[in-house]
């Protein structure tokens, strides 16, 4: 892979994004989210999504030329993965990764998980799901991603896991809903979801992506 060559590509695609999306979370205007209805937020609510988001790690995704928002499961060793997924993409020069769970939302504030994620999904240039199976919060994301699938076509990746073992495949997999919006994930992504099963496979994918 030709660093340069992907920083010159997508340093046009993440600056025409940001443009596009304007000041996101100082006034959190409707024509800066995928959809401006989603978001109903009380003064109080909106004000407590401001204090979560404004700060020096936004500061530093707004800065960045380009910027993976990575999604998946927060635990365990599943956790541990997605974690080095985004450390390897935050090596990248001129380039930025990072996690909802970074911007200090915790139990008391979930009413506001899903406008965050709205508003930081429309600052990435990429968002990356690093899946594994659907037990976590991370179904609700899948779910989100599945709304907005005619918005993020051009912006998704889906690194998902493998099992040599069918019945261990069909275990992790085992939730008809999520299933489905996957299915419907992979076909709107096409190309761009790309399978592991093994931590050095899932070095390799990430190398894929630009």
């Amino acid at each position: 892979m030709d660093e340069g060559d992907d920083h010159a590509h997508n340093d046009t695609h993440g600056t025409a994004r940001n443009d596009s999306k304007g000041d996101l979370v100082g006034s959190v205007e409707g024509a800066g989210l995928y959809d401006g209805e989603s978001l109903s937020l009380t003064p109080e609510q909106h004000q407590r999504l401001k204090n979560g988001l404004h700060g020096p790690r936004f500061d530093d995704v707004r800065r960045a030329d380009r910027r993976y928002l990575v999604i998946g499961s927060g635990s365990g060793e599943h956790g541990e993965r997605r974690r080095r997924v985004c450390a390897r993409l935050d090596d990248r020069r001129d380039a930025i990764a990072f996690r909802l769970e970074e911007f200090g939302f915790d139990a008391d504030d979930l009413d506001l998980w899903a406008p965050a994620f709205e508003v930081l999904s429309a600052q990435a240039t990429w968002v990356i799901g690093v899946i594994e199976d659907f037990d976590g919060g991370h179904v609700w994301e899948l779910g989100y991603l599945y709304r907005q699938q005619t918005s993020v076509r051009d912006v998704l990746w889906l690194l998902k896991r493998v099992y040599d073992d069918p019945d261990t495949q069909r275990a992790q997999y085992e939730n008809g809903m999520a299933a489905s919006h996957l299915a419907a994930l992979e076909v709107a992504v096409g190309e761009r979801v790309l399978e592991w099963s093994t931590t050095e496979e899932l070095d390799r994918t990430v190398e894929e992506i630009p």
